[in-house]
């Protein structure tokens, strides 16, 4: 294929992606608009087929088999209106992946615009024309789309052309590697600790057999010295008794009682 489109063309770590995907979103909405619009056309076609007028383009094949120009017959009426509904159906293939539909289908509307300026079967010709015109207006880019399409079909990352992968491939490219950054502040940050430190003499520790005696009372009696090595002391509390004995008497000098009182409930 000699044509190429530059802004598709492939490129290191995925850098083509945005461009081909937002290109190939642009071809998918114009061929749904362009399939759309052959559904109306030819429903506006197979009516006016009713007639039994034939039309430009659609209508000259009734025209060869029915040797007439100017009126067709109900069943020839019923075959162009057959092949109106061929437009609807070539707009819906070429919303696939074979574009060539679509090429197609913009070289008939084309034909159905020009052709009845220079030559008319009836008035219902006028209604082709505009239709044509029409179809022209909303397929005239389908050639570029089908050139583009095959250029896209064969470019790495169809038909999805992922943008996170090429945006995850465009910051490793802008930014420094994460590891190696961390692994070099991790030694700064040691070395700056091992200058900072200043060494610590270990503590001395004493057996307990040269610790000084203990000046307490310790219980002859108690088992437990020996078995534990640690004497039980003994300790004398003092039990504080100064407290008021009316401390928590009322001021009043009344004692709280309940009342017995008068009413009875039944």
């Amino acid at each position: 294929m000699s044509y190429k489109n530059p802004v598709l063309e492939e490129k290191p770590n995925h850098a083509h992606y945005p461009a081909c995907l937002g290109r190939i979103e642009a071809i998918k909405m114009q061929s749904t608009y362009l399939f759309l619009y052959s559904l109306v056309s030819s429903f506006c076609l197979s009516i006016i087929s009713f007639t039994g007028n034939p039309l430009q383009v659609i209508g000259w094949i009734p025209i060869l088999l029915g040797n007439s120009a100017e009126e067709l017959s109900v069943g020839l009426s019923f075959l162009q209106m057959f092949l109106c509904w061929g437009l609807a159906v070539l707009g819906i293939l070429g919303c696939g992946k074979n574009k060539v539909f679509h090429l197609i289908l913009f070289w008939i509307y084309l034909m159905m615009f020009l052709i009845p300026i220079f030559h008319m079967f009836s008035l219902f010709d006028a209604f082709t024309f505009i239709i044509g015109g029409l179809g022209v207006i909303y397929g005239y880019r389908a050639p570029k789309n089908y050139l583009d399409y095959q250029q896209l079909s064969e470019t790495e990352g169809f038909p999805t052309f992922s943008i996170i992968l090429a945006e995850n491939n465009e910051k490793k490219k802008q930014s420094k590697d994460f590891n190696d950054w961390y692994d070099e502040k991790n030694k700064q940050r040691r070395s700056s600790y091992s200058q900072a430190a200043t060494p610590v003499s270990a503590p001395v520790h004493t057996p307990l057999s040269s610790a000084p005696p203990v000046s307490q009372k310790v219980k002859k009696h108690d088992s437990t010295v020996g078995v534990t090595g640690m004497p039980e002391l003994e300790i004398n509390k003092n039990v504080n008794m100064t407290a008021s004995p009316d401390r928590f008497k009322p001021k009043s000098g009344k004692i709280g009682r309940i009342s017995d009182s008068g009413m009875k409930f039944r």
